[in-house]
């Protein structure tokens, strides 16, 4: 098929723009995909299918395209935005082919789809997958709720059964296991109810140093308790970047809650913050112990529904955790060797347009 016909029949919108990012031909597909006409966006640079909160980042993105151009695969793991004439945004892949010697210069053509429909069908499926993931943890939460409750009860009957003959101290003693058993009880409906509540994403700006100050705040002293030595090594040039902070404080309080419990006998509690070089525009968190560590077989699982090493855990928290950073469109990562301590990672973009 000659080229034109082809560039004329493609399913995809196909762009074609100079270096200097200005359109010099558009397909059909890209005429019924934004609303423009040929003449309309022909001579006009590219920033008129973004939307205006993208162009400043697209400008640094195609100076750095084109300082290595290369072809680029649909997607490749990028999540865009496009805008149509009439002013709505909707969610896009692009490729990239890099033509550098044609009769009208150095070109890149790019080739665009509509995925709303796909996140559409794949939202719709995370959701059906969370319904049964919770009917799962209901079965979790019921079997997890019933020993502190079998504890508060066999306690109780005993105080009532033998209150003439306790003694101030023994009853002091009963009561406090009491308590105790009330607050695990109390965690595993509390981590239940973050679980099942739906979370909105914060379109916010966090700054991730100012995250760790207030994790450092609100535990530090539980901390100083319990022997343990809390280190904070923050990058002072870090970005904020568009997150749920909310969300992200429990990720980064149950990290260090779980780093805490791996250390009964003290140790230090190490948090760093800093810049990815790969993949670019990720920043990270790292949270590291000096615990026992990790067996090799149980590495595997820390993530997995209900999956737990404490006696007194909900196997809910790693869980949680690790599905709010992937709702931020991030990654949390754990490497851990035996006698030498755990390392928990969260990586997160700056923003949903990522070069």
């Amino acid at each position: 098929m000659p080229y034109s016909e082809y560039f004329k029949a493609a399913s995809e919108a196909l762009i074609i723009a100079d270096s200097a990012g200005i359109i010099l031909e558009v397909n059909p597909k890209a005429e019924e995909l934004f609303g423009y006409t040929p003449e309309e966006l022909t001579g006009q640079t590219v920033d008129i299918l973004l939307p205006a909160q993208l162009r400043t980042l697209h400008h640094q993105h195609r100076k750095d395209y084109l300082s290595a151009p290369r072809n680029r695969a649909m997607g490749a793991g990028l999540t865009l935005s496009g805008r149509r004439k009439d002013g709505s945004d909707f969610p896009i892949e692009v490729s990239l082919t890099y033509a550098p010697r044609t009769e009208r210069g150095e070109l890149i053509v790019a080739a665009v789809i509509d995925i709303s429909e796909r996140l559409a069908l794949e939202s719709e499926a995370r959701r059906a997958e969370t319904v049964a993931a919770l009917g799962t943890v209901a079965a979790g939460i019921a079997h997890d709720l019933n020993n502190p409750l079998q504890t508060i009860r066999s306690r109780a009957e005993l105080m009532l059964e033998s209150l003439d003959s306790l003694t101030a101290a023994e009853m002091k003693e009963d009561l406090a296991a009491i308590h105790r058993q009330a607050q695990r009880a109390g965690l595993i409906v509390e981590e239940f109810l973050a679980l099942s509540r739906r979370r909105e994403k914060s379109q916010g700006r966090v700054n991730l140093n100012q995250l760790i100050e207030r994790v450092s705040l609100l535990i530090g002293d539980q901390l100083r308790k319990a022997g343990i030595t809390f280190q904070t090594h923050p990058d002072p040039d870090l970005p904020e970047l568009t997150s749920g902070g909310t969300a992200l404080e429990r990720v980064l309080i149950n990290l260090v809650a779980n780093a805490r419990d791996a250390m009964p006998k003290g140790g230090v509690i190490k948090i760093t913050s800093g810049r990815l070089d790969n993949p670019p525009n990720w920043v990270y968190l790292s949270i590291a112990d000096t615990g026992e560590g990790i067996p090799a077989d149980a590495l595997g699982k820390v993530f997995d529904l209900l999956y737990t090493t404490k006696a007194e855990g909900s196997g809910l928290g790693l869980w949680l955790s690790r599905r709010i950073v992937h709702e931020h469109g991030g990654k949390l990562e754990v490497q851990s060797e035996l006698g030498q301590g755990t390392t928990f990672t969260i990586k997160l973009p700056l923003n949903d347009f990522q070069a």
